[in-house]
């Protein structure tokens, strides 16, 4: 008998079949065994929900749990050992930033011994915190991307590296650039989500050998924030909440819609409710906003987040200081007052380092972690104006936006993608058995109406097509 301990957050998914109770490795999936609920609740979210996966017959293992496998690499027996909690410590806010110091450089230090790094950098603060524990290294390289016509993200890692004279490699990403490798793509997360909104891939050849590991920050937004707006609000409020974060209003409709085609029983509507209810209520923590940390970090973060990572993993081994069971720990033990606006991840980079505080904050441009409390004061007005009123022009001259800052923009907008996209989803082949052409040819005309509102749901129907035709039988 052996036993092993499924991470608070997963980084790899572990499957076993439902019936026989075995470990298995990921393989085609028959016809004869699609989970049809599972594949349209994937449709509305974006990514599998809980354990689901395409198939009926396979899981997959929940996080914080302890599996013991007996001889038969079957399951016999299964316990969670941690639950997620609030539990506020009554410590100073300089006490907790200092326990989030000797955890966070401890790990990264502890992961990065020997070997070089490769610091995915941009404008937020994630990365920083992550270049602030890094800061008096010299083996450390810096990487950013941003689209071609897109917002100018490069900018913010290329004044990161000159501020510490670091090497440092950027990529503009192309038009239309995932049509000829969407096959790829899905091999490497196999289409367990929607993988044509993230950017990842596009790196995964430039960014291979310059360094022995790559430092990321994912998920250190969702730990190290706080809404104090939700302090008051009722479990119905919450629930209704949560839904309008995760569901995506044209994946519903996508998902009703292939529901009905299949002819399943009663409603999609009702059938995602119940279940997200379900998972909702067995969260036992009374503060919402933790709650709904608590809901992101074990349904979302292992099912999307992780699978998404796996295009990182493509270019070599990943290290991931806010996935450790320790932050996660460390997290439900913070009062949310301290976690609010980012107040601990802020106060870090000023005490580490004033010179990467002053440059300037992609979300609150120009200002930085020392003035942007400015943003929303009325002198500061004129400018925030501007910049709407640019973004307003754009759309109303060109009907689209002007200036790419999201992938579907990227992908999907355009004669060229225009004619991929027809091409691709409309060709006869496995992925037509499954979903009605006649339903591919509604939502490509919907989204050529509504392209902000129905870019979920070609992404959704492309991801669908990429698995039917190449990874079932």
């Amino acid at each position: 008998m052996k036993s092993f301990n499924n991470s608070i957050i997963p980084l790899d998914p572990i499957f076993y079949n439902f019936n026989s109770k075995k470990i298995v490795q990921w393989n085609k999936v028959h016809f004869d065994n699609l989970d049809f609920k599972a594949i349209a609740a994937f449709c509305a979210l974006g990514y599998m929900l809980d354990d689901d996966t395409y198939s009926e017959n396979i899981k997959v293992c929940k996080p914080s749990r302890e599996y013991t496998i007996n001889t038969q690499n079957q399951i016999s027996s299964e316990r969670e050992v941690w639950k997620w909690h609030y539990s506020p410590q009554d410590k100073s806010f300089k006490v907790i930033l200092d326990e989030f110091i000797e955890l966070f450089e401890g790990f990264v230090s502890k992961n990065t011994l020997n070997k070089s790094i490769l610091l995915p950098i941009s404008g937020g603060l994630d990365s920083r915190t992550l270049m602030a524990a890094v800061k008096d290294r010299q083996d450390v390289v810096l990487g950013s991307y941003e689209f071609e016509k897109g917002i100018k993200e490069i900018k913010y890692g290329r004044m990161v590296s000159k501020e510490f004279n670091l090497p440092f490699f950027s990529k503009k990403i192309p038009v239309g650039y995932l049509w000829n490798n969407l096959e790829k793509i899905g091999s490497v997360n196999n289409c367990f989500s929607d993988f044509l909104h993230p950017r990842q891939f596009v790196m995964s050849n430039d960014w291979k050998g310059l360094g022995d590991s790559l430092l990321l920050g994912h998920w250190g937004d969702v730990l190290f924030d706080s809404h104090s707006k939700l302090e008051k609000l009722s479990y119905d409020k919450q629930i209704c909440l949560l839904k309008t974060k995760i569901l995506k209003p044209s994946g519903i409709e996508l998902a009703e819609t292939l529901w009905n085609s299949w002819g399943l029983e009663g409603s999609f509507q009702a059938y995602i409710n119940d279940r997200l209810d379900f998972l909702y209520k067995n969260i036992n923590i009374d503060h919402p906003s933790a709650r709904i940390r608590a809901f992101k970090s074990q349904y979302w973060a292992p099912r999307w987040t992780s699978s998404n990572l796996s295009y990182f993993k493509s270019m070599g081994e990943i290290i991931l200081p806010y996935y450790s069971d320790n932050m996660c720990k460390y997290i439900c033990n913070v009062p949310e007052y301290y976690l609010s606006n980012r107040k601990i991840q802020i106060e870090y980079i000023k005490k580490r380092s004033s010179q990467l505080a002053k440059i300037s904050w992609q979300k609150f441009h120009p200002l930085n972690l020392y003035n942007y409390e400015r943003f929303n004061k009325i002198y500061y007005y004129p400018i925030r104006a501007s910049k709407k009123m640019i973004r307003m022009l754009e759309k109303y001259l060109y009907k689209t936006p002007n200036t790419i800052s999201r992938n579907w923009e990227n992908q999907f907008l355009g004669k060229k993608n225009d004619l991929k996209l027809n091409t691709f989803l409309l060709t006869e082949n496995k992925f037509n058995k499954i979903v009605s052409p006649q339903i591919s040819k509604d939502y490509i005309i919907k989204f050529n109406k509504n392209p902000l509102k129905y870019s979920h749901s070609i992404s959704m129907l492309i991801t669908l097509a990429v698995f039917f035709n190449s990874f079932s039988d």
